[in-house]
């Protein structure tokens, strides 16, 4: 009797390392399911009509049945549906909007209305399998661009003026080229961890480097016992056209800003350093801002949220307000009673705007040595790239102010030579 991995390798499915190591899916949890046939039909009942006209139009089955008469179809080739059912399985809590926009660009437009379900809605599965039908390989990149989406960034900027080169720096980023930096930086780290370049792909004009890393020892547990290993690291390098910007998504704070440093070294022919970005705002624009969204008076902005650090309560006590909705009412009348909270920007540890229905986190951090300048930096992990930019244009048109990631990266001992 075949094995579900021989049956897999019958009908073309990538080899196990690629959904183990390139997708980070355990296939000894997923197998089981897969020997089950009962599991099988119950996941076959489970299909939506657009996942199952997917299935049937890119396993060959003719489409002019009813849905029924193609489910009973499909069950007859449950042999072609495992790599489908592994395919489902990635899709549980991927980024909607990264396989949407991945899918937009790779798939016709006519299959892509297929799997639409109302004017904002994607049915995103059978996007996945439209996409693992057409090249399976294209999952990996789906699974990058999810990185993007859920990852805060930390943005930086080269530290001195310095000369661009001619040339593409995308076309500098050659593989064997950033593998010579990973190494440089794994041996002057000296930690036994080795970096591993997984691809580097152009994004809107700038280029994106995505490596993996182990980070911190961890284990997991098995059967047989536990086995000891390395948390992995996701380091991703967004580079600006130029080279001059960039941001990091990372977990580390040293070991990526090194890795970054290393390619513009070499890229710019000199030693390079990239600083942690520093936008000023004054404290005149915060408190107009402040004033409007205590008075519900900011566009598309919702205040659900303030954390003081020295209220005007007797002894200063930290002050929380908060709630689903807007906190206006409650800063008003509280203020009237007790005193203002949102007059001494220095004191307000954060607050918390709603915007597209995700809350997001305002921290005014205080510029060094100066009492009138902050930077201002926003939890922009809750937001996907489109609604990123969307805020921080927002905020910046409609009130005078530049946001920054709350994340930064700082240089450590290890260095590139």
């Amino acid at each position: 009797m075949q094995t579900i991995l021989e049956r897999m390798e019958q009908v073309g499915a990538p080899p196990p390392a690629f959904w183990e190591n390139d997708l980070e899916m355990g296939l000894a949890q997923i197998i089981p399911l897969l020997k089950d046939p009962e599991g099988m039909e119950e996941w076959t009942n489970r299909l939506t009509g657009r996942q199952i006209n997917v299935l049937c139009e890119s396993l060959g089955i003719a489409c002019a049945e009813t849905l029924k008469n193609k489910r009973i179809a499909l069950k007859a080739h449950d042999g072609s549906l495992i790599p489908y059912r592994l395919v489902d399985h990635f899709a549980k809590f991927k980024s909607k909007t990264a396989t949407i926009e991945f899918a937009s660009e790779v798939l016709s437009k006519d299959l892509f209305e297929r799997c639409r379900i109302n004017d904002e809605e994607f049915d995103t599965t059978a996007l996945l399998f439209a996409i693992y039908s057409l090249d399976p390989d294209d999952l990996r990149l789906v699974y990058m661009m999810h990185k993007i989406q859920k990852s805060g960034f930390a943005r930086m900027a080269m530290e001195n003026s310095i000369r661009v080169p001619q040339g593409s720096f995308h076309e500098f980023l050659q593989p064997e080229r950033v593998k010579d930096v990973l190494k440089a930086v794994d041996r002057a780290c000296g930690d036994q961890r080795i970096g591993e370049l997984k691809e580097v792909i152009l994004v809107d004009g700038r280029s994106v480097v995505f490596i993996r890393r182990p980070e911190r020892p961890d284990l997991i547990i098995r059967t047989e016992g536990v086995v000891h290993g390395y948390r992995p690291e996701w380091i991703i390098l967004d580079f600006s056209a130029d080279a001059k910007r960039l941001n990091i998504s990372s977990d580390s704070a040293s070991v990526p800003l090194e890795i970054a440093n290393g390619l513009a070294s070499v890229w710019f022919g000199t030693e390079c350093e990239y600083k942690n970005e520093s936008l000023t705002t004054y404290t005149r624009q915060l408190d107009r801002f402040l004033d409007l969204i205590k008075d519900d008076q900011a566009d598309k902005l919702l205040f659900v949220e303030i954390i003081h650090k020295n209220s005007p309560l007797q002894g200063g006590c930290k002050v929380s307000l908060s709630n689903a909705g807007s906190i206006g009412e409650s800063v008003r009348h509280f203020e009237k009673v007790f005193g203002s909270i949102t007059s001494a920007v220095g004191d307000i540890k954060s607050i918390k705007v709603l915007y597209h229905e995700k809350r997001v986190s305002l921290i005014f951090e205080p510029m060094d040595d100066v009492t009138d300048e902050f930077v201002v930096r926003y939890s922009d992990n809750r937001l996907n790239v489109r609604e990123r930019r969307s805020f921080e244009e927002l905020m910046r048109k409609n009130h005078g102010i530049p946001v920054l990631s709350t994340e930064k990266r700082h240089k450590g001992p290890a260095r590139v030579h």
